[in-house]
Parts: C-alpha cells; structure tokens; sequence
C-alpha cells in the first residue's frame, strides 16, 4: 500500500494505492465558503439533488440508472459549505462510473421541470424538519456562536422556504461556475489504474475550469452563557446541544492537547468518557451524552459541543450534572491515569484504522481536505502520544470555562422553561 498527496494550483490529489484491488473509492470535495445569504442557503438545499437530475443526453432517471447498472455508487451532498461528491465500484466498472461523473459536472441540465420537482421535494423536507429536534438544537447552539454570513449560521426554515421559490436555473448554473471553479480536493483508493484514470480525469476537470480564489467569511461571536429553547410539543424529549467557541484552528499547538481534553470528557460514539460514565451509567439521566470539537475547517475556528437528550422531568437534573461535569474538568484537569488510558483508546482506534482501505481513506482524506501533507499528519498523531497532562489541563482550562457555556434545546421545553434557565451559570 502505498499513500501520496500531489498538490497542484487548481486541486490536490491524495491516494491509496493498493496491489490488485477488486473495489474502488474516489471522495471529492470542494470548500465553496463565502459570505452565505439566504439566497445561496435556498440555493445549496437543491443544488445535490439537481446535479444527478439528468446531465448531457441523460434524463434524471437515465443517469441514476446508468449508475446503478454498473453496481456502482455516485452520491452528491453539501454541508457547511462544503459540496462532498463519492464514487464507489469495482475496479472493472470503475471507468464507466468516472466517465459518467466527468458529464454530471461538465453538462448538467438543470432542467425546469426537474427543478420543479426538487423544489417540491425539498420544500417537503424543510417542513418535516421542523420536528427534527436534534438538529434545530444544534443550529440554536451554531447560530449562537457565529453571526449570519458565516457557513455554520442557518436561517430559519419558514425563510428558506420562500426562498426556494425564488432559486432560478441562473441562480444553480452560477452555484455550479462556483463549484467548478474552487479548489477540488480528491482522495482515491484502488489499484494503479484506478489512481492513474482519477488523475487523468481531474486534469481534464480543471483544464476546462479555472480556479477562482475566494475571499473566506467567518463571523464566530464573543459570546456569553444563555439558553435558548424552542418549543416542539410533538417530541418526547428534549434534544440538547450545549457548547461554546474556540477561538483557535485546526493548526494551533493548543488544539491537540484540548480536543484530548474534550475526549476524555465525552469521547464520542463510546462509554469512555466522564459525561457517559456519570450522567447515563451512574445517574441514569439520559441514554447518551457525548462531546467533540466540531467547526474546525481550514483557518477557521470552532467550538465544543455536547449532545445529548433528556425527559423533560430529568432535564433540570441533567443539565446540572453536565454543568458540574464540565467544571470538574475545568477546575482541575484530567488524571495522569486518564492521559494513559485516553492515549491507548486512540492509538488503538488508529490502529484500527489499518484493518480496512475505506477507513484509511476517510481518515486520509479529513486531513488532507484542510491541507496537511503526509509528514504533517503523521506528526499531527505522533503528538497525541507526547503529550503530558501538564499540556492537556493547561489547554481546557484556557477554552473550556463553564461561566461561557451555552444550552441549546428543543423538544417539549414549555413546562420547564423557566428552570432550565436558571442552570446555565
């Protein structure tokens, strides 16, 4: 297995080149920052949808079949700002699947009956979402932290909702020139053919397609402690996003041994962390409860945030232990027996990483996204093992003060509104 990064002027190429594989993977992404309005937003949520809605001679149910016919997989989104494209197939297929991509974004029809159709079926969506208590937590927390403008602020539905009415085939061409026109960053894995017919094509990509260099927007507010709620009677329980911002990137030397110290907190997706281990497994307050750093793009700050759900009853009572949770860990730090039981449970989830080519390649490929060289992301793993807890209690209590925290939440909330608005500090 061999792993490379050729960075050009106009895309970056990252692959995984591994002797006789029977599978392919290509992941594209193209960071379309800017200063988002609710125009661009309205834009965004149809964009994926009418890029696979039929290209060249192709009509929307042509293309998807052509796709499926090869066993294949073309899938399209976009989040934050960042438009993520991802072909998976047998090497044997692989061509054909490349080929019909190089269309999609060559030719797309953007036809009026299909954006018809998209604008109904998102529309739809957006209403449903509504109810999505999970997410209008986070975007409570999100558009709490940074001002409208920046990729993480998000208008309400009911605006993107007129708005949508009003995206034109102008307003999709014109979001595709920008497309076409940033920065693509591709990461592959398969065998030699496969990595030399991805260059081949990403050449021809931008042959045809300048890159036009952005000006970044980001607006991460000076925020203090507050709650905000929203009212869902129809959910059970209460979704939570609780948080606050990070005034630092992806590259500072404090960022490692803080999101260490996050880790040890509320590792995601484990029973690991302290939150797990005391609000569910001792107190029985919530079923999950995990905290990460998340917002981190490029040059770009971003902000911890914990999620988790409580019953309406329990969500005083949960809330104040994720409070009292949070300040232990400010006040003072982890233990030199968590730094090594924290640094084994990463180097093992690395190790891990080794067992499947697809892991390899997701993992290669959030580096590489935020321009890191292979040297830079070796060492940006190798000093996880050098940290001390020195490093580690210096950074949380530098970013993590629970008098900032925020408290996002929605769900039932109208009942205890009132005292959950006295737990934050």
């Amino acid at each position: 297995m061999i792993k490379k990064i050729d960075r050009q002027i106009s895309y970056s190429l990252a692959t995984i080149e591994v002797d006789q594989s029977d599978t392919a993977t290509v992941l594209i992404t193209a960071d379309l920052q800017q200063k988002r309005t609710l125009q661009t937003q309205a834009t965004e949520e149809i964009y994926a949808d009418m890029l696979m809605s039929g290209c060249g001679n192709y009509t929307r149910d042509e293309f998807l079949d052509a796709v499926n016919k090869l066993g294949a997989t073309l899938s399209v989104s976009i989040n934050n700002c960042l438009l993520s494209i991802t072909l998976k197939s047998s090497s044997q297929n692989f061509k054909k699947l490349l080929k019909l991509t190089e269309l999609m974004l060559n030719q797309p029809t953007f036809s009026q009956s299909e954006l018809k159709r998209a604008v109904k079926t998102t529309s739809n969506e957006l209403k449903h979402a509504k109810e999505d208590s999970k997410t209008i937590a986070l975007i409570g927390l999100q558009n709490t932290i940074y001002s409208p403008g920046d990729r993480h602020h998000t208008f309400s539905i009911d605006s993107t909702l007129a708005a949508l009415t009003k995206v034109s085939k102008s307003d999709l061409q014109q979001f595709h020139n920008d497309v076409m026109a940033s920065f693509l960053i591709v990461s592959v894995a398969g065998d030699k053919n496969i990595c030399k017919e991805t260059t081949g094509t990403l050449k021809k990509l931008k042959k045809v397609s300048k890159v036009k260099k952005k000006k970044q927007y980001q607006s991460q507010k000076s925020v203090k402690s507050s709650v905000k709620l929203t009212n869902i009677p129809s959910r059970t329980n209460i979704d939570f996003s609780l948080g606050l911002p990070i005034p630092i990137n992806l590259h500072h030397p404090d960022y490692i041994p803080l999101s260490f110290g996050i880790a040890v907190l509320g590792k995601w997706g484990g029973f690991a962390g302290r939150l797990m281990s005391t609000v569910r497994e001792l107190e029985g307050l919530t079923y999950n409860i995990y905290a990460q750093t998340e917002g981190f793009i490029n040059d770009e700050s971003g902000y911890l945030h914990i999620t988790t759900f409580f019953a309406p009853d329990k969500a005083v009572e949960g809330l104040s232990s994720t409070h009292r949770e949070l300040k232990k860990l400010y006040n003072k730090g982890i233990s030199t027996a968590e730094l090594k039981k924290f640094k084994t449970i990463i180097n093992t989830s690395q190790t891990l990483l080794n067992d499947s080519t697809s892991s390899q390649l997701r993992d290669l490929h959030s580096y590489h996204q935020f321009g890191f060289s292979l040297e830079e992301i070796a060492e940006h793993k190798r000093k996880v093992e050098k940290l001390t807890v020195s490093e580690v209690n210096q950074a949380i209590k530098k970013y993590l003060n629970p008098k900032h925290l925020i408290i996002s939440g929605a769900g039932p909330t109208k009942a205890v509104e009132q005292q959950i608005n006295k737990v934050c500090p």
